[in-house]
């Protein structure tokens, strides 16, 4: 089946208000998109109306009423509701617009309505008194019948739509080759059109909004138009048609609210509780008169803003203007036919049992009634209505707010702990040196304050690492964490970056943007390579930490914050200062506590420890298996002079583990300049990082080496030398390949 509404992909944002609003539900949700499912839609276009996303699309034919006009003989005919979206403009002025578009004749469709009811007065007398029939003029009622009320096609009145009778008279009376485009504020029309029992009358249906495309592209301004008269005779009071009742006044019926065998039914709420009604046999008027959007004045296709009693109000006054000087003609329909059928189109669904609908429940922990909150989030009056629609495959079952909360606050719990069991004591500062000792040291002693910190070193030392850490022993440490790299920026944007900016205080700035500092509010801010920055932005950080303020870029009105600043470099301030390119007033105001993070050259017993982390990061993040490190691998790492510190560490890591085969990194993984490095290291810094078995087998490596290096390769008096038969040496060189290695002995 066609669909009429359909969703743009990545558009939607699950808010399901387009769900919420559908009278049928006719809304199936597919990876997080809500998709209309045709066979169900009754075509209101109320979805269209409530999606703030713009993701609903109604289907154009612009293209094909272009072509239509391009090759001549083109009618439009009119919904009788145009007079109050085009309003103030005069009726006139809009079929002169019409006719410069390219249209040869423009008709009302108030028309098609009179010749419906003088069709409706002839049934009517055929009918007697007959009871229950419902009016057929308006598509949304009709989809909605023979969709969901099948047991309530026999009420319909078998008569058309005004716009299908105004298009078989005029295919009668000019060809059946006349191409006619309907113009309305209605989205079902276009599904009308094109149904089996009346398609042929209508060659193409335009919304209001399309209309005013067209116009707008052909810069064609309707309050600058001429008057210009309708093609067809007087409408009389078929130009009532488009508000409640209009079919019953034109048509002579009474709508008693005393009798109340008439009625006027209009607006879906009230379409849907009457159909349910009479479908339950709880009402049987002898007519109702049904509109599904409160008169087609209110149609989705419009955006005229004014109040539906106005709409009205310009409707009326339209159809008394009509009505002067007029009176009806007798008119010869013959060889046209007003009559139509309707038939089934509903959509059988199994019902779901009990335990089919518990289990779907139990999914997102609702077992009790009390735990069925419907909350209506999900756009569904009821948690049950919603697992109905689960089950069907209408909709997911995570479309459910309370359980999304639930599951969110979990994770972020979750998330939390595993955070802390990340960061450990000290974040993610690995090493247990005499030196990193100092580094820990300080840290728990100025985290507890808001005492502003200056971290030094080298590039790669872990500065970055030592400011998380001391924000996350802080009491600031539930507050924004912001780091910026001072140097990877110019001065301009720098500037933007740190302390936002005023809309249109620069090209390009369309909208006002907060700075960092806004962003850290409550927290804290690390600027790192502070030593690079300008000399006037200098001083305007000065004011952020003598003043706690700061100017955006473009205002004249000071921000106030309230953040601890953290810096970071890896130049020598005291020289910049000299040199004058540093402001000595900065550099006191940073160094009220200084950290000097050592060189990974100066701290070589942590290399072990360091390695086995991030040997351990790097086999999680790339899914492989490598369970530790050769002795002479660990012997080269411990050896290198490191000029790139902790991240040149774990790089080498990271590529050695993506290029290793075994289980173990060997020194072949490493990068060339490290393969010569492994010799003779020893002592708690050679086995530190691996596991007891590793150790044990380096130091027993290392043992027959050098005791094969004074035998001089015997290795009978290696054997002698290290205390061990012959034997278990022999079969200990085998066991850790020792048989190739330089020195490797030989059996004598």
């Amino acid at each position: 089946m066609r669909e009429i509404v359909k969703t743009i992909t990545g558009k939607c944002r699950m808010c399901y208000a387009c769900i919420r609003n559908c009278p049928v539900k006719a809304i199936k949700v597919v990876d997080g998109q809500a998709r209309v499912v045709p066979e169900l839609c009754i075509a209101c276009g109320h979805c269209v109306q409530v999606c703030a996303q713009g993701a609903k699309l109604v289907e154009r034919e612009i293209d094909k009423v272009e072509e239509f006009l391009a090759a001549g003989r083109v009618i439009a005919c009119l919904a009788p509701s145009f007079v109050a979206e085009f309003h103030p403009a005069w009726p006139g002025q809009v079929v002169a617009a019409l006719r410069k578009l390219g249209f040869d004749e423009v008709h009302e469709v108030a028309y098609g309505a009179h010749l419906v009811t003088l069709e409706y007065q002839k049934y009517l007398q055929e009918a007697g008194d007959r009871q229950g029939l419902i009016s057929t003029p308006c598509p949304a009622i009709i989809n909605l019948v023979t969709k969901y009320y099948p047991r309530l096609l026999p009420q319909l009145v078998p008569v058309v739509s005004p716009m299908i009778a105004l298009g078989r008279y005029l295919k009668a009376r000019k060809g059946p080759d006349v191409r006619l485009v309907f113009i309305g504020p209605c989205v079902a029309k276009k599904g009308e059109a094109r149904e089996d029992e009346v398609a042929g009358a209508i060659d193409a249906v335009l919304t209001f909004l399309e209309l005013k495309e067209m116009l707008v592209a052909r810069e064609i301004d309707i309050n600058l138009c001429g008057n210009s008269d309708f093609d067809n005779d007087p409408a009389y009071l078929g130009r009532l048609y488009p508000v409640g009742g209009g079919l019953l006044r034109s048509a002579g019926i009474d709508a008693d609210i005393l009798t109340n065998q008439v009625l006027v039914v209009e607006g879906r709420e009230d379409c849907l509780d009457f159909l349910k009604a009479v479908n339950e046999g709880k009402m049987v008027p002898q007519m109702a008169d049904m509109l599904f959007c409160k008169g087609c004045i209110n149609g989705p296709m419009q955006e005229n803003d004014f109040s539906p009693y106005r709409r009205r109000k310009i409707v009326a006054e339209f159809t008394r203007q009509g009505l002067q000087n007029t009176r009806p003609q007798p008119l010869d329909l013959t060889g046209i036919n007003l009559r139509r059928e309707f038939h089934d189109q509903s959509v059988f669904f199994p019902r779901p049992s009990e335990a089919d609908i518990r289990a779907i429940l139990a999914e997102l922990g609702k077992y009790t009634p009390e735990d069925e909150l419907n909350c209506g989030a999900c756009g569904y009056p009821s948690c049950r209505e919603k697992a109905v629609a689960v089950y069907h495959g209408l909709a997911e079952n995570r479309m459910c707010l309370p359980y999304l909360i639930a599951q969110l606050e979990k994770s972020n719990f979750h998330l939390r702990q595993e955070l802390k069991a990340f960061q450990g004591k000290f974040g993610q500062l690995v090493g247990n040196s005499a030196a990193m000792q100092e580094v820990y040291r300080l840290i728990e002693k100025v985290a507890k304050t808001d005492a502003t910190v200056l971290i030094r070193g080298e590039s790669g030392t872990g500065k970055e690492l030592v400011a998380r850490a001391i924000h996350y022993h802080s009491r600031r440490s539930e507050a924004p964490f912001v780091s910026i790299n001072c140097a990877a920026l110019p001065e301009t944007l720098l500037e933007s970056e740190l302390f936002g900016h005023a809309r249109g205080a620069f090209t390009g700035a369309v909208t006002a943007k907060k700075g960092l500092f806004e962003e850290a509010n409550e927290g804290t801010i690390f600027l790192d390579e502070i030593g690079d920055i300008s000399l006037g932005l200098q001083s305007k950080l000065l004011r952020v930490l003598q003043e706690g303020e700061f100017l955006r870029v473009g205002e004249t009105r000071p921000t106030r914050v309230n953040v601890r600043v953290l810096a970071a470099t890896n130049r020598d301030l005291e020289k910049a200062v000299k040199d004058g390119a540093f402001r000595p007033e900065l550099l006191y105001r940073l160094n009220v506590i200084t950290i000097w993070l050592p060189p990974l050259r100066e701290r070589r017993d942590d290399i072990p420890l360091l390695a086995r982390h991030f040997l351990e990061k790097s086999c999680q993040r790339l899914g492989k298996e490598v369970n530790g490190f050769t002795h002479e691998a660990m012997d080269a790492l411990i050896r290198a002079d490191w000029p790139g510190n902790v991240r040149e560490l774990e790089n080498v890591i990271e590529r050695a583990v993506i290029l290793t085969e075994s289980k173990r990194i060997e020194l072949g993984d490493l990068p060339r300049q490290f393969r010569n490095m492994a010799a003779g290291a020893s002592g708690w810094a050679f086995t530190r990082g691996m596991s007891f078995k590793e150790a044990v087998a380096a130091y027993e490596s290392r043992l027959i080496l050098q005791a094969l290096e004074e035998s001089q390769g015997v290795q009978a008096r290696a054997a002698e030398i290290l205390g061990l038969k012959r034997s278990t040496l022999n079969e200990m060189i085998k066991r850790y390949n020792l048989m190739g290695r330089k020195n490797g002995g030989t059996n004598k």
